[in-house]
């Protein structure tokens, strides 16, 4: 049986028939196909249906965006639930006796337990690039 080129090909495996010429496959890069610039005449300089348009994925300013109006609407409710939780409440932390609004007690305990995931997500991502960067020098060194 012939194999097509996008087979996968056995190094064990031999059907050629005899006489016949065996092409190996190419190495598979996963790189994108380059970008072919066309001819000088065959350009339309954006008149007609085959002109170029305008690229309209989100990117980067379009997440920025979304992550800052999710934001204002976060802070807006968080403002609300300050405003109508104002009872005073008493505080012991680690020797320290004080007062605070129900509401900001309950906000600070939320920012410092943010604060403690971001700093281990932070760790995690540097332990990452470390092992991503030990892949590289690794593989640079194989080629």
């Amino acid at each position: 049986m012939p194999t097509r080129s996008h087979d996968p090909v056995e190094p064990s495996r031999t059907d050629s028939a005899p006489g016949s010429v065996e092409i190996a496959p190419l190495e598979d890069t996963h790189a994108a196909a380059p970008a072919t610039v066309p001819d000088e005449g065959s350009r339309d300089h954006g008149r007609g249906h085959d002109a170029e348009l305008p690229d309209v994925t989100a990117g980067k300013l379009g997440s920025a965006w979304i992550g800052l109006v999710l934001g204002a609407l976060v802070t807006i409710l968080l403002l609300i639930f300050v405003a109508q939780n104002t009872t005073s409440t008493d505080v012991r932390y680690l020797g320290l006796e004080f007062s605070l609004p129900l509401g900001v007690l309950i906000l600070f305990a939320a920012i410092a337990g943010a604060l403690i995931m971001a700093l281990f997500a932070g760790f995690r991502i540097l332990q990452l690039r470390m092992r991503a960067r030990k892949a590289r020098k690794i593989n640079a060194r194989q080629h």
